[in-house]
């Protein structure tokens, strides 16, 4: 649904941008509306519909657009220039400064569709199962059983709306597939995700969960949102990944986003 918004009478309507038509905000949703345009504009530039050095929509534009405040679309803008998507030129607007470049993180995805289809049996632990500010925040380690032994490979966070999964707290996700759970009792089908890769410091539950691996200073986390096919968000998700897990990385660049 779109947010409605009270007219600013001074201003100019701009027609709509077509690049944007697929996008919506929800005002319902227990995600705030800067955010969702935020992430909008965000997959727009990085899928290539705005090239580098384009203009992005005006803060009228898009207000006009999406039926939202001035300043949420001035809050969009800011995390978008903090992270060096776009930058504001005087007289020019917003420009895009991004070169888009395609990366995909091999064995991202549901752990334990993964696990099943090279052969092994994977096994959840709930750390954390509750009930927050109108979303479930569930906490799971992850890991692979052979025989009696467990390798606990990460520990997951899933942050779900409870406005778009009315009862998903009732479920045991020690025993069920989260994203099997979307797809078949919500229609949600997770596509892609938007993460970004940090080091966090060890904490007493983490070298709990990954014990004995070797003592770290810290822990690779990949945290971000997880997407439909139209760009809606299905979950807020942060992996953890043990020590001893290795990751692989493929880049891909096309022909006008090579390196010099």
């Amino acid at each position: 649904m779109t947010h409605p918004s009270t007219p600013d009478a001074n201003a100019t309507t701009e027609s709509p941008d077509d690049r944007l038509s697929r996008f919506r905000l929800d005002s319902f949703s227990s995600e705030q509306l800067y955010r969702q345009l935020y992430r909008a504009l965000r997959a727009a530039i990085l899928s290539g519909d705005f090239s580098e050095g384009e203009a992005i929509p005006s803060e009228n534009q898009l207000r006009d657009q999406f039926g939202i405040a001035r300043t949420t679309v001035r809050n969009a803008m800011a995390l978008l220039v903090s992270e060096g998507l776009v930058q504001q030129v005087r007289g020019r607007g917003t420009i895009v400064s991004h070169r888009p470049i395609s990366h995909n993180i091999w064995n991202f995805g549901s752990f334990t569709e993964l696990a099943r289809r090279q052969g092994q049996r994977p096994v959840t632990r709930v750390l954390e199962h509750r009930v927050e500010n109108g979303e479930l925040l569930l906490v799971r380690a992850r890991g692979l059983a052979n025989g009696e032994t467990i390798s606990w490979l990460n520990v997951d966070t899933s942050q779900l709306d409870l406005a778009l999964y009315p009862g998903i707290d009732a479920y045991d996700f020690g025993a069920q597939s989260l994203y099997e759970v979307l797809r078949r009792d919500y229609d949600r089908h997770p596509l892609r995700s938007e993460l970004l890769l940090t080091v966090v410091p060890p904490s007493d539950r983490l070298q709990e969960v990954f014990a004995p691996a070797p003592s770290v200073p810290g822990y690779l986390c990949a945290s971000g949102d997880v997407l439909d096919a139209d760009d809606q968000l299905v979950e807020r998700t942060s992996i953890v990944y043990s020590p001893a897990v290795q990751m692989k990385f493929a880049t891909r660049w096309g022909r006008d986003t090579a390196p010099a």
